[in-house]
């Protein structure tokens, strides 16, 4: 129809999607957050009336700030060692040639998102527990004489999280490498810049936009992880959506668990928000598009 309005036709296409996201993600969102300012009532588990008794609580007691920078710390730690690992490999399946080759490439980069979570952090635990195959194989070899404790430790929740989220790293910095123009690594060599100039000054700065997005996503999937740290941390390794855990299961407190997912939700998008913010001033010829 020539004569249809496209702001119509735009509005009609985005009702649908309008419709779920408000039912199934900003509607509980809003529950939520209504019940984190909700009195904790130890019969009915929900108070009556409106109180910030427990943003207080969550917000002054040393071991939950403690929780906050040990959840934040495992995030970035998890995200920077993604990046780091995952950035050659995105530049090996970038550069190959040939289809076949890239196809069972990508099949193994995306191997860890095909295993569950939980039966990948069984396999972990087989591996770096003491008297698992990796500590087994280190004794063997001399290299150690006993076993090292990753375990139950928040080195051994860190590996695990980089395994099964790095390929939340590797496919957005190879989409930004695709779409780097060949002719601008070409136009350098000629005039004289060596690979690793080439690597550092102009492939580094123009894949930032993929290396943004991974990080993004790896560092928001570290900080709400549950399964990883309940498993190979064992209870020790306390995080935030352990506590949220433990208030929904074990306290029944449930305006406490509430008030424990905004504070996570927060901190969360306000690390995204620096991050991204950054990244801007990073990449100012991105400001225009």
């Amino acid at each position: 129809m020539k004569g249809a309005n496209p702001n119509g036709r735009l509005f009609a296409l985005s009702l649908p999607i309008t419709i779920l996201l408000g039912i199934f993600f900003f509607a509980p969102i809003l529950m939520v957050l209504s019940l984190a300012f909700t009195p904790y009532d130890q019969a009915t588990l929900i108070g009556k009336g409106v109180t910030l008794e427990n943003f207080a609580r969550f917000l002054t007691d040393p071991n939950h700030l403690w929780t906050y920078v040990r959840t934040i710390g495992i995030s970035a730690a998890t995200t920077i060692l993604c990046i780091i690992l995952g950035f050659p490999i995105a530049w090996h399946l970038h550069r190959l040639k040939s289809g076949q080759a890239r196809l069972w490439f990508t099949l193994a980069v995306l191997l860890p998102l095909m295993v569950s979570l939980v039966v990948a952090s069984f396999a972990w635990a087989l591996l770096l527990g003491n008297n698992g195959v990796l500590n087994s194989a280190l004794i063997k070899l001399g290299i150690i004489h006993s076993p090292i404790q990753m375990m139950n430790t928040i080195t051994g929740v860190i590996i695990v999280n980089v395994f099964s989220h790095i390929s939340y790293a590797i496919l957005p910095i190879f989409a930004a490498l695709e779409n780097v123009d060949s002719n601008l690594a070409r136009a350098a060599r000629i005039h004289g810049a060596i690979d690793s100039q080439i690597l550092g000054r102009v492939i580094l700065p123009l894949s930032l936009p993929g290396i943004v997005a991974g990080s993004v996503i790896v560092f928001s999937l570290s900080m709400a992880a549950f399964v990883i740290p309940f498993l190979i941390g064992g209870g020790r390794v306390n995080v935030v959506p352990l506590q949220v855990y433990q208030y929904t299961v074990q306290f029944f407190n449930w305006p406490g668990a509430a008030t424990l997912s905004i504070i996570l939700l927060t901190l969360t998008l306000g690390a995204t928000w620096v991050l991204t913010t950054l990244a801007q001033r990073a990449m100012p010829w991105e400001r225009g598009r």
